[in-house]
This record gives structure tokens, C-alpha cells and sequence, in this order.
């Protein structure tokens, strides 16, 4: 089930004028993605009405993928950004095509519907897509197909059919959560379901659990594992599906009935545009394409090996930081200062994670707190309220400070209070059918717990039809 959003955030105010900001300096940015739609917001934010912005998009939907994980459990729905009304309500132009070529001799960029289309500075964030790293096992990408596969999984699993199942991280993968993620999830579903006989591994050439977050955090995650009853193989990466499990590359096997993995990435050829192995792009720190003028590049097409929302969001940032340095000086260009952030679904309370935040004091952290605001599941400065749905006047992201000891322990415990009380309020507005209200505070829970617990994602369909019928 997707949720379409015309995200509720007020936009800054353009002239009432007209659509288009009276100026020649125009900025194109090619996809929809994370990353294209935090430059668009970031740019009219530095400029107003001072640069002209065309967004290029094979879809004029945006679909909120990380919580698309959510949707074989039950757990939530993937939500959808109308592009077309965020380029609108930005005063941007729209334009639902592919990229074919790009030239920068004369700064053009060529569609396959047969349009050119100038620029004066050019923004490439056309993402990238997965292809399968390890025959035999389900590749997952949070697509619709991938989401339909891993619920015919669970079906089997429920079934008792399939007993032990295999995580599997491939070789070169620098982004794992997702698949501790699904290990989590799937261990939730099956204590949800009395299934005590369900066995479940990870593999993975890392040495700890998400190392790059920092030996707090990968300590608290490798208690998480342990607790849900994940067993956790580092070191070991993945080689083969065999037919009787998980071959890995010291010559072991895990035995398995199914081996779930993520897919590698790469990004389709671009004529016109330098590209690496893989197709990714490579760029300096303030995200300037190497060998071309005004070409920048962000998100996961770029050389950046950690392919996440929250970075590719941050590099948009960098990115529309120097763009806007092209139209006034006096803006400093952008430099792409990496800051993991991630929240871990799990099931149950997430698990926040954070690591590298220069100058805290603190090279990692993680906790049950929300360790940024708003707390949207990918941690976008400008985005995040819009993916959030957050009310009018909500600030850009900003990082909360990292409790520890009871500190931790008592705001853990507020925070799942305030959720309890948010669906016990849901529940109490919908006896008295106001469905409206009902789902208010489902919106409320889901942002302050990113994905909603087993049950209310029935009711938030069952209540919006009730909600549409009463109208």
C-alpha cells in the first residue's frame, strides 16, 4: 500500500507574480530521487526568487523507499512526494522525462522524449539501481516486486516451511542496514507469530554490526541482534547460494532453506557525463562533477561508496550550496562533511544510530531517543519535514544531543509513552467515529515511532475509507 503526500510544509513565499523567479541564471536538476528533491528545496531557500529551477524526473512520484521495508510486515506503507506539486509550490518548472545525453561544451541536456534543455549550472541525482550480486537468493531493494517476494517469504516461514534463513551483506556493500533491518523485522514477525523453531543469520564481511556507525552504536545493535535471536557471522563474507545454504569465502556454509540479500548497485550510462566503474560519478567535496564546469552531481550515483538518503541529502546540500555560489558570491560553496545518521526498524521501538558529528565530542551514538528532529527515517536538512508531514513553521533538521545511563533510559521510556498515548488517543477518536482525529494521531505516532506497530496500518486504511465515506 502507498500513501500519496502533497507534503504540508509551507514553502517559502515566490513573488505573486508569476510562476517563474525573474531571472536568467537557470539551474536544471535531473531526478527525482532524495537527493534531486533537497536540492530544489535548498536552492530556493538560499535564492528565492533569484534562480530559475527545472526538476527532470522519469516519475512525477517520489516513493519514500525506506519504509517500504515496513510493508510485508504490516508495519507501515511506503509514502509517495508528488514531484509535480513540490516543483510547483517551489515555483520550479516540471518536466517528467529521462536524461539521454548531457552536453557541456554548450551546456544542454538532451531527453528521450527529443527535448533540449539549457542550463547554467546542471545537477545530476539520477540514483542508481541494483542488480543481483548472489544467484539464487531473493535480492532485496524494497521495490513493489521485492516487497511482494519477501511477504510470500514470510507466508512460507508462518507455514513452517522454511526454517532457518540466511542475511546475506555481498562483498563491496558499504550500506547494510537494510538487511539487519529485515532480520530484525523478521524476527519480530516470527515471536509475533509463536514461531520459536525460526532460525536467522547474518553474514557479512564486516567485523561488528554497522561498524561505520562507531563501537557504541555497533555494540548496541549487536545486543539487538542478540536479543532477537539474530546470529551474527562478521568477517565472513558472503560467496554463494548453494543448494543447501550460504557459502562463505572462507570456505564455510550456513546452512539455510532461503538466502535473502541486498543487490549491488550501478547507474545507467550517461553520454556526455564521466563515469567510473559501476557508472558513478566522481566529484570533489562540493560535489563539482571532475573535468566539467557546472556540473554537479549527488546522491547515490556519485563515487560516495555509502549509498544512503541522509548522505545523498547532505551532498545535495554541498551541491546547491556551490550552485548558489555561481548566482551570488557572497554564498560559500558547499563541502559534502559526511554524518551518518540512520534508524534501525526493528519491530519495536527503533533504534537510532549516529556517527561522526564533527566537533559533539562524540565519534558515535545510539539509543531508543530520537538523536535528530524531526525523526524521518531518511535525516534530510530541508526534506525531512516534507516527508514527515510535519505542521507549518517545523525548522530544518537539527541533531539532538545523545543521552546516556538513566538519562537514556527515562526519555526511552517517555518516548514510548508518548506513542501508547497517541494510539490509545487514535483508537478513542475512532469509537466515537471521528476518523479525521483517528488518523491525526496515527500521523503523530508514526512520527515520532517512523514506522506504526502491527495492526494500525489496517486500521489507517479502514479509518481513511470511513474518514472519505463521511465527507
Amino acid at each position: 500500500m502507498v500513501t500519496i503526500l502533497s507534503h504540508t510544509a509551507t514553502p517559502p513565499k515566490l513573488s505573486s507574480q508569476t510562476k517563474r523567479p525573474a531571472t536568467d541564471f537557470k539551474a536544471v536538476i535531473v531526478g527525482g530521487g532524495i537527493a534531486g528533491a533537497e536540492a530544489l528545496l535548498v536552492l530556493r531557500d538560499l535564492l528565492g526568487d533569484r534562480i530559475r529551477i527545472e526538476l527532470v524526473s522519469a516519475s512525477a512520484e517520489m516513493t519514500y523507499r525506506p519504509l517500504a521495508i515496513t510493508e510485508p510486515f504490516g508495519l507501515g506503507e511506503a509514502h509517495e512526494l508528488r514531484l509535480d506539486a513540490l516543483a510547483e509550490e517551489q515555483g520550479a518548472e516540471f518536466r517528467e522525462e529521462r536524461v539521454a545525453e548531457i552536453d557541456p561544451e554548450r551546456r544542454t541536456i538532451g531527453t528521450h522524449g527529443g527535448a533540449t534543455l539549457s542550463y547554467d549550472a546542471l545537477l545530476i541525482a539520477v540514483g542508481a539501481h541494483g542488480a543481483d550480486q548472489l544467484p539464487g537468493a531473493l535480492s532485496y531493494d524494497g521495490s513493489p516486486v521485492a516487497n511482494a517476494a519477501y511477504r510470500e517469504l514470510l507466508d512460507e516461514i508462518e507455514a513452517g516451511r522454511l526454517k532457518r534463513i540466511a542475511f546475506a551483506a555481498p562483498t563491496g556493500l558499504r550500506w547494510g542496514l537494510p538487511l539487519y533491518e529485515l532480520a530484525l523485522l523478521t524476527a519480530h514477525h516470527a515471536r509475533e507469530h509463536d514461531l520459536d523453531d525460526v532460525e536467522l543469520l547474518l553474514a557479512t564481511e564486516e567485523e561488528r554490526p554497522l561498524a561505520m556507525f562507531g563501537e557504541r552504536a555497533s555494540e548496541a545493535l549487536a545486543t539487538l541482534l542478540k536479543t532477537a535471536g539474530v546470529s551474527f557471522h562478521g568477517s565472513q563474507a558472503p560467496a554463494a547460494v548453494e543448494p543447501d545454504g550460504l557459502a562463505l569465502a572462507g570456505g564455510d556454509l550456513l546452512e539455510a532453506d532461503r538466502v535473502v540479500a541486498l543487490p549491488r548497485l550501478k547507474v545507467a550510462p550517461i553520454p556526455g557525463l564521466p563515469q567510473g566503474p559501476s557508472g558513478f560519478i566522481g566529484t570533489g567535496l562540493d560535489m563539482r562533477v571532475e573535468g566539467l564546469a557546472r556540473v554537479y552531481a549527488a546522491g547515490d550515483a556519485t563515487w560516495f561508496p555509502i549509498k544512503q538518503g541522509g548522505l545523498a541529502a547532505q551532498q545535495a546540500d554541498a551541491a546547491a550550496r556551490s550552485i548558489a555560489s555561481c548566482v551570488d558570491s557572497s554564498i560559500r560553496k558547499g563541502e559534502f562533511r559526511p554524518v551518518l545518521r540512520g534508524a534501525l526498524l526493528t519491530g519495536a521501538a527503533p533504534l537510532y544510530l549516529r556517527s561522526g558529528v564533527a566537533g559533539s565530542g562524540e565519534a558515535s551514538a545510539a539509543g531508543a531517543a530520537p538523536l535528530w528532529w524531526p525523526p524521518a527515517k531518511v535525516a534530510a536538512g530541508h526534506l525531512a519535514a516534507h516527508l514527515t508531514g510535519s505542521p507549518e513553521g517545523q525548522p530544518i533538521l537539527g541533531d539532538v544531543p545523545a543521552l546516556h545511563g538513566e538519562d537514556l533510559d527515562d526519555s526511552a521510556a517517555d518516548h514510548q509513552a508518548a506513542v501508547e498515548l497517541a494510539l490509545a488517543s487514535s483508537d478513542a477518536d475512532a469509537r466515537w467515529k471521528d476518523y479525521e482525529g483517528a488518523l491525526r494521531w496515527l500521523t503523530l505516532a508514526e512520527q515520532l515511532n517512523i514506522a506504526l506497530p502491527p495492526g494500525y496500518a489496517e486500521k489507517r486504511r479502514q479509518w481513511s475509507a470511513a474518514a472519505g465515506a463521511s465527507s
